[in-house]
């Protein structure tokens, strides 16, 4: 959704004018701000006014202390490196401003600042210029009177380029010769200790900064300190292996980028089955079903039209990621070859700082978008389409089992009262309590216990044996769920389940239990976990018909399958649930897990 907020800007719009930066003042601007990271534009009107001369400091990240790469702005108005404010606020135990510390509740919308960004681009290529001789602008001599002669060489103890007449005395004189000759570059003034006058020669491990060996003796006294060659060519060797590993992680984003684009076209090929199988249906139905049928048809095409815009959404930030570590890099191959060991550690902060951007394996694109939507069109006319919703329940059951999943019990979370198999798929009231810990995740009160995993993305589904039970509860438990004392099972209370009572009662556990009319009794139900499309189905496995679904749900953390095979009552409840394995899945490469 897009937010869009009307601010008042401090006046003035920055310009570009014969190479120089400079800034006329305005009455006001505009922001849109987009979810998360948004572009950052202004709206503008000049008026003439006095100019004003731009440094490079007002374009200069706070944290990493250079020319700002990928800039957005937080609500407070400060900018700051996208990798760098990100990082930021990972490491940190409060979201705030590093600039003027202003907290925030949550972590506030990243608006891109376009017109830094375009500003420290401009910077970034006139310093590399002055750094990179060989391919920018000429270095002179900085003895030559008159005309100008280019430098052969810099000199770090005098801190001055020479030509090569001008160098002459470097390669003669013994006094000379033992100075620190490189190739020529530019700011050689950025290379001496502010503090002490003194030559940057040293590189302090301790606080990641280049020192002079004055401050050895101060305010780096007993710090690891190392010759800043000898660091540059340890960073450097770092650097191939940084670099190695941003090539791999490019080529497993685009390998992404396919997938998905694969995954797209699956998607729209299966959508248009769906609904010529829809239309096969309602075709044989009177005019009175006619209305649902075009409810089922928009509904499909919605979907198909969300995943699109979710999948070219993710191909967008997926292309921008690839681009920012192409950028990165071709900024390490360059200084990897680069002789000016100062610009290398100044900029080996920024460039070793971990990428941002989301792992591969959370980014998943389902084919079908579709599924269980024609199930839920057909039963809403059931009476008339008994066969067609058998014939539908069946083919969705069958799609389900690309997504099982290998679910274990949690001996943490069962309640002193159960027994668990060791092979942790079987449980069962075991009619004595066991004397246990009682820690946090235990249930100590109600009969149950959760698998060893969470999920928190992807599809999932797994089947428990419910044989000749008399009572028990299925389904899923959110992490955060209450263990101790009286649980209530509803969505409310952070259960998705279903239950059996009395032998015969089946339930959509809530605050309003919803009585289940079922046709026969299941043996072994099925589980089915959407956690996208925030959906909890139930199947009878044998049977492949559907029992139950909870559907238009938002979750927001772990969900774990649930399992409560209640007390034995005199042995007549006795028998255990049984997990039962699953043929054919391979959804848990799909799966986030965590662990509780």
């Amino acid at each position: 959704m897009v937010v869009e907020k009307r601010k008042k800007i401090p006046e003035g719009v920055v310009t570009a004018k014969q190479g120089g930066l400079w800034l006329h003042n305005h009455s006001a601007s505009i922001c849109v701000c987009y979810p998360q990271r948004s572009h950052f534009t202004f709206s503008n009107k000049v008026m003439a006014t006095p100019s004003i001369l731009l440094s490079e400091v007002q374009f200069q990240c706070c944290i990493c202390q250079d020319v700002f790469y990928e800039p957005v702005s937080i609500p407070c108005g400060h900018s700051f490196c996208f990798t760098c404010i990100t990082s930021h606020w990972k490491n940190s135990l409060a979201i705030n401003c590093p600039k003027c510390q202003t907290v925030f509740e949550g972590r506030p919308e990243l608006c891109e600042n376009s017109f830094a960004k375009e500003m420290s681009e401009q910077i970034r290529t006139r310093r590399q210029n002055g750094v990179m001789s060989l391919a920018g602008k000429s270095i002179y001599c900085d003895v030559c009177v008159g005309t100008q002669t280019k430098a052969l060489k810099s000199c770090l103890v005098c801190l001055t380029s020479y030509c090569e007449s001008h160098l002459e005395p470097h390669l003669r004189v013994s006094t000379l010769k033992i100075h620190k000759l490189i190739e020529p570059v530019a700011s050689l003034e950025n290379r001496i200790c502010k503090r002490h006058q003194r030559l940057l020669e040293l590189f302090c491990r301790s606080d990641q900064r280049c020192v002079c060996v004055m401050c050895t003796e101060t305010d780096h006294r007993n710090h690891d300190t190392v010759p800043v060659e000898r660091e540059s060519q340890e960073k450097k060797a770092q650097m191939k292996k940084m670099e190695a590993d941003v090539q791999m992680m490019i080529q497993d984003k685009l390998q992404k980028v396919e997938e998905i684009k694969h995954s797209v076209e699956l998607s729209k090929e299966n959508s248009k089955r769906h609904i010529v199988e829809s239309r096969e249906v309602f075709s044989a139905l009177f005019r009175a079903v006619e209305k649902s049928q075009a409810e089922l048809v928009e509904m499909i095409e919605r979907k198909q039209a969300a995943a699109e815009q979710r999948a070219k959404r993710l191909l967008t930030e997926l292309e921008l990621e690839i681009t920012e570590l192409e950028r990165k890099r071709r900024e390490m191959e360059q200084l990897s070859h680069t002789e000016d060991n100062l610009h290398l550690l100044q900029r080996f902060p920024a460039l070793s700082s971990p990428p941002s951007a989301k792992a591969c394996c959370d980014i998943i694109v389902h084919s079908d978008t579709c599924l269980g939507t024609v199930r839920i069109a057909v039963a809403n006319i059931e009476q008339q389409l008994q066969s067609a919703l058998k014939k539908f329940s069946m083919k969705e059951h069958e799609k389900m089992q690309k997504y099982a999943v290998d679910v274990h019990l949690d001996p943490r979370t069962a309640n002193p009262w159960l027994v668990l198999s060791e092979d942790g798929r079987q449980v069962f009231d075991g009619d004595v309590e066991q004397d246990l810990v009682d820690i946090a995740e235990r249930f100590d009160t109600a009969p149950c216990v959760l698998a060893t995993k969470g999920f928190t993305t992807g599809r999932l589904y797994w089947e428990v044996e419910v044989g000749d039970k008399t009572a028990w509860d299925l389904g899923v438990a959110g992490q955060s769920v209450n263990r101790k004392g009286v649980v209530t099972l509803s969505p409310e209370d952070g259960y998705w389940t279903i239950c059996l009572r009395k032998g015969s009662e089946y339930r959509a556990c809530a605050r309003e239990a919803e009585l289940l009319c079922l046709s026969q009794r299941p043996q072994v139900v099925g589980v089915f976990l959407d956690y996208e499309d925030g959906t909890v189905s139930f199947y009878d496995a044998e049977a492949k018909s559907h029992i139950y679904s909870f559907t238009q749900f938002q979750f927001t953390e772990a969900m774990f399958p649930f399992f409560n095979p209640d007390m034995s009552d005199s042995g007549s409840n006795k028998s255990p649930l049984i997990i039962r394995p699953v043929n054919g899945g391979n959804g848990v490469g799909d799966l986030d897990d965590i662990t509780i």
